[in-house]
């Protein structure tokens, strides 16, 4: 007998990390593509999302953001608004192959953080994207004010009812 950790139900399960890295790896190979103008996901991409889906499925509810992005040509509050029908219409896709969406969320960010020159059409074809990524909690919180400065607004105050009283 030999013992696999693959088949084992927990140890099994990769860390949201992991399903992360393995997701950018599918989109590098295979972009999710849109018919022009539009959310509908076009058949050609459609083995992507499959891919994808099989990925979510064994990663479990893990906080994902599924982000939409366009190139720059249109206007720019139409190109928030398709990017975001498109982070909805992957969200969608993943619903109907039964991953559980509930901790996921679709973004669309339209033009903005381009990683290719909108210039060119190879680079606008580049910018128009789907990526995965992991909501990832800010692991350090920043105080509005430090100690110090709490102290001396509480001294401040008490030294000035304590001579408002005084009067």
């Amino acid at each position: 007998v030999t013992y696999q950790k693959k088949l084992d139900p927990v140890l099994g399960i990769p860390t949201p990390t992991e399903c992360e890295a393995e997701i950018s790896e599918i989109l590098k190979v295979n972009k999710i593509n849109f018919e022009p103008g539009s959310a509908t996901i076009d058949a050609s991409a459609l083995g992507t999302v499959d891919d994808i889906a099989g990925i979510l499925k064994r990663c479990g509810a893990i906080p994902l953001e599924i982000r939409g992005y366009t190139d720059s040509q249109g206007r720019e509050a139409m190109n928030t608004a398709l990017s975001q029908s498109r982070a909805e219409s992957v969200l969608n896709e993943l619903r109907a192959r039964r991953v559980l969406t509930a901790s996921y969320n679709a973004k669309g960010y339209g033009e903005a953080d381009p990683i290719a020159d909108n210039g060119t059409e190879a680079g606008r074809e580049a910018n128009r994207r789907i990526e995965f990524k992991l909501i990832r909690p800010d692991t350090v919180a920043s105080p509005t004010e430090t100690t110090l400065e709490s102290n001396a607004e509480t001294s401040d105050t008490d030294s000035a009812a304590t001579s408002e009283g005084t009067d």
